[in-house]
């Protein structure tokens, strides 16, 4: 029930308002029902009872009880709902506390951006006006619209978000099969993280029980079903997997996302819940599958080693030399299957017979590469071991980190065939750079912060170093821009693979 004072929900962002300064003890509501059809002046547009994104359709839920955690708005969202969710528009809150939202993102700016628009309220309710329907980031929009209106610079970084109220950002209750809340919060992407497991296992659920729902139903007299998901898989025995499947659950549709696990000596099928956590296990369980389908050239590549090939790869940082040939078969097939996107049986067995056709020679070619690496990283090991002034301490520990990043343990896989290649340019020029250093480091400096400063705003977009072989195009492609930078920089006599620079990877990080 609304309170007496609020006659409709067109009343209520006011009372909410009003209610905030009213002595605490007299404000302890529970949960406000917003959808009352005896009620026919209920503003249905400012404070909806559902949250649509997609196909998809959540219940929301009003609460005033400042301290609460879930004060203010509450979207229910179903467990196997949860990973495929987006934050796509949660940020412009419901309609209903839109404008006293976009007021205390304004009241949150730096002070020498906020002169330039006040009063905060008439100001939200001009930007407002002019939105139109919501889309991107709020904080976005308005960066874009103040500037323009202002001449002031804004970006979506200089509004405070922890000085917004709690109860203008929308929280989440995520709900498991039985209706109960199992984690809530304000942070969706925190929310999808901490239950990633769980919410697998929901989206697997869900599906495999239509499933066997449906084939009693097509078979009453004898029901039977073989569960989607399965282990203990050697070899490519069925047809075809499919991409995606759809299951009703009330009024929204589970998407589930086949894909083939890689277990080390087995493959398994499960569900997944987002097509880009299938488009990543899929691809090394296609790559396992392949793996145990070939026989190993390990035992004929190595008796057909040079004996110096031998001593240098006992030298890598590999564990084991053995361990050194699976990552460089890895790393051969990863270059025949691409993104390793293939669900037929017909497709498999291609990437096989192409694999097999391939793969002592490739692989011979891959080992004699990973030789000479550790040649040339044994050298820039010794370059920098071998500097001992103290006022080159940051420098060698700048190329020492570069070195690590390059060749380690699992380097060749995470690299791939293609960008292994380039790894010994990058070494020359590790060797370059410390031959040169003495000679003038203040200009080692200059370029140190550059290429520190490329680095910093990788970092940033979510980059790794060593690279995350997970990541996506955009950062694996910046992370390798940032050798090329370093080589046009500290080793000019070689020739970089593209052009680059600062400002190259700059513009390719905020593409991100």
């Amino acid at each position: 029930m609304l309170p007496p004072e609020v006659a409709s929900v067109r009343d209520f962002e006011g009372w909410w308002r009003k209610a905030k300064v009213a002595t605490p003890n007299l404000l302890t509501m529970t949960t406000v029902n917003l959808v009352d059809d005896a009620t026919p002046d209920l503003d249905h547009d400012a404070f909806p009872s559902t949250w649509q994104q997609g196909d998809q359709s959540l219940d929301v839920s009003y609460r005033f009880e400042p301290g609460a955690e879930d004060d203010g708005v509450t979207v229910s969202v179903p467990l196997p709902l949860l990973a495929a969710l987006k934050p796509d528009g949660f940020d412009w809150q419901v309609p209903g506390l839109r404008e006293e939202l976009v007021t205390s993102l304004i009241r949150s700016l730096p002070k020498g951006i906020r002169r330039h628009v006040v009063p905060a309220a008439d100001w939200a309710r001009t930007l407002l006006a002019e939105a139109g329907a919501p889309e991107g980031s709020l904080t976005s929009f308005l960066a874009r619209a103040i500037t323009a209106k202002t001449y002031t610079p804004v970006t979506a970084g200089d509004f405070d978000l922890d000085r917004v109220a709690a109860h203008l950002r929308v929280s989440f209750a995520v709900m498991d099969d039985r209706g109960e809340r199992v984690a809530s919060g304000k942070v969706l992407s925190a929310l999808q993280a901490s239950l990633k497991p769980v919410a697998r296992a929901s989206v697997a659920r869900v599906t495999e029980a239509a499933g066997a729902a449906g084939t009693a139903d097509a078979a009453a007299a004898q029901p039977q079903h073989d569960p989607l998901e399965r282990a203990g898989i050697t070899s490519w025995d069925f047809g075809e997997l499919d991409r995606s499947r759809d299951t009703k659950h009330g009024a929204n549709t589970i998407r589930a996302y086949p894909a083939l696990v890689d277990e080390r000596t087995s493959v398994a099928i499960r569900l997944m819940s987002t097509p880009e956590d299938q488009a990543a296990a899929h691809r090394l369980g296609v790559r396992r599958l392949l793996m145990l389908a070939i026989p190993s050239p390990t035992g004929y590549v190595q008796e057909h080693l040079t004996t110096q090939e031998k001593l240098l790869l006992a030298q890598s940082p590999y564990r084991t030399t053995a361990a050194l040939f699976e990552d460089c078969s890895v790393a051969c097939i990863d270059a025949v299957i691409g993104d390793g996107q293939m669900f037929t049986r017909t497709q498999f067995e291609s990437a096989r017979d192409t694999v097999s056709a391939t793969i002592v020679d490739s692989l011979f070619q891959a080992v004699a590469l990973v030789a000479r690496i550790t040649a040339k990283a044994r050298e820039a090991d010794k370059s920098i071991k071998s500097a001992t002034s103290l006022a080159l301490i940051a420098p060698l520990g700048d190329a020492r980190s570069q070195l690590d990043a390059l060749v380690f343990d699992g380097f060749v896989s995470s690299t791939g065939l293609e960008r292994l290649r380039r790894i010994p340019a990058y070494l020359d020029g590790i060797v370059h750079r410390l031959a040169k250093l003495v000679e003038n480091p203040a200009r080692d400096r200059v370029w140190m912060g550059e290429v520190q400063l490329a680095q910093g705003r990788y970092v940033a977009a979510g980059g790794t170093l060593p690279l995350d072989p997970a990541a996506g195009a955009r950062i694996i492609k910046a992370r390798w821009m940032l050798e090329e930078l370093r080589l046009s920089l500290f080793a000019q006599h070689i020739a970089t693979a593209e052009p680059v620079s600062l400002q190259r990877i700059t513009k390719l990080l905020a593409e991100l």
